[in-house]
């Protein structure tokens, strides 16, 4: 129950935070002094929202959800798809969407806010394994040793020296 309450805040941290963070980029701290930190941050912003649209379709169609339930509430353990290569990539994305915010920015308070934001996802995360290691014991035990929990780089070179040892 503790872990839930601790998620919970998290959670509500993370969000509230994201929501801050672009408010303060749209409103007021939106001046960045290197354009070329903005170009690279769209290109962060568009590979955080297919992450995000990844994860949620791959969850809904692999992850078999309890009927009448959204995405979120699958039966089974997903290793398909971006899951073959992060094991969180919906937190991850949600994590790119920070790093968009403070590369458009170069706002000060908004790099550390979406710091606090990032630090609060990465929580989360942690202890969403810990709810699945529960849930589903030691199939998920054995996707956290094959699969990173928010590195996709590394996931990638771990799927591909996987798929080249078959």
């Amino acid at each position: 129950m503790a872990r839930r309450t601790a998620s919970g805040f998290l959670f509500f941290g993370a969000s509230a935070l994201l929501v801050i963070v672009w408010f303060l980029f749209f409103r007021w701290l939106h001046q960045p002094t290197l354009v070329v930190l903005v170009h690279i941050g769209w290109v962060v912003l568009a590979g955080g929202l297919a992450l995000i649209v990844l994860a949620m379709r791959t969850l809904g169609t692999k992850g078999k959800p309890q009927p009448g339930q959204d995405f979120t509430h699958t039966t089974h353990i997903v290793e398909h798809g971006i899951y073959a290569a992060v094991r969180h990539p919906l937190y991850l994305g949600w994590l790119l969407m920070y790093v968009a915010a403070m590369l458009f920015s170069q706002h000060w308070l908004v790099v550390l806010l979406a710091l606090l934001g990032s630090g609060c996802l990465y929580g989360i995360a942690r202890l969403e394994d810990h709810d699945l290691v529960e849930r589903f014991g030691p199939a998920y035990e054995r996707d956290m040793q094959a699969v990173p929990r928010m590195n996709l780089a590394a996931g990638i070179l771990r799927l591909l020296r996987r798929r080249r040892a078959k």
